[in-house]
């Protein structure tokens, strides 16, 4: 299981054991890991019901409550309703920090999540954190034209919080980005897309790849560049 598969090792010695680390699947792309205390959240989508392009968005919070207990960290890999239209709710619930593109950061800014909790990445940053470390991966949401040629449209983004409310064409893709998460001496690939940018997967070799399930790339030859020891089909069940 990649719960059993991201687990540390023990040891004899409990002071220098290095923390636990626990997957649990939220559903879509959502994950839960967490490491020693910290509690991290990925794409964490709960809410299961019609969205609207001229409604105003409004997140189930019982459905999300059931599930979520707590967030220290938040990662978005795009922002995609199905990935982060439950987001400013828990971080507004829980005081988490959110990681995402600046897409991700103005809606979260717009839904009132503070501007101390966000973080804005692009791609290729690195970030250190107390029990862990990610690496952020420009990556590209991706379709397949009739033909069977790739083609990778502009991504839609938003560049600024508005006031007013949310509506469900407010969830643009906003850019893509992949998360390489470092637990110690586990690592761990989310892809939330529904393709790669296959030159950016070049060295990361994931002990976890948890790779979305979708028509979009060649399977074979992700792997293939990856090497991962296990790899979780996700992104379905919205």
């Amino acid at each position: 299981s990649p719960a059993r598969a991201a687990e540390s090792a023990s040891t004899s010695d409990s002071s220098s054991q290095p923390p636990k680390v626990t997957l649990k699947w939220l559903g879509n792309a959502g994950w839960e890991i967490q490491v020693g205390p910290t509690m991290i959240l990925i794409d964490p989508f709960l809410t299961r019901k019609e969205r609207t392009a001229g409604k105003e968005w409004k997140t189930d919070e019982e459905a999300v409550l059931k599930v979520i207990t707590g967030a220290d960290y938040i990662f978005a890999g795009h922002s995609h309703a199905d990935h982060i239209g439950d987001v400013p709710f828990i971080a507004k619930r829980f005081g988490s920090k959110v990681t995402g593109s600046r897409t991700t950061t103005n809606i979260a800014l717009t839904a009132g999540v503070g501007k101390e909790q966000l973080t804005t990445i692009s791609g290729g940053e690195k970030l250190m954190f107390k029990d862990f470390t990610v690496q952020v991966i420009e990556s590209q949401h991706g379709v397949l034209a009739r033909s069977g040629r790739r083609r990778q449209p502009k991504s839609d983004e938003v560049l600024q919080p508005w006031s007013g409310p949310i509506l469900g064409n407010h969830f643009v893709e906003g850019g893509s980005h992949l998360y390489y998460f470092t637990f110690g001496k586990h690592r761990v690939l989310h892809q939330s897309t529904g393709n790669f940018i296959e030159e950016n997967l070049k060295g990361l070799q994931p002990d976890v790849a948890l790779l979305a399930a979708t028509g979009n790339y060649d399977w074979a030859d992700a792997i293939k560049i990856l090497r991962p020891k296990t790899v979780v089909i996700q992104h379905f069940d919205e």
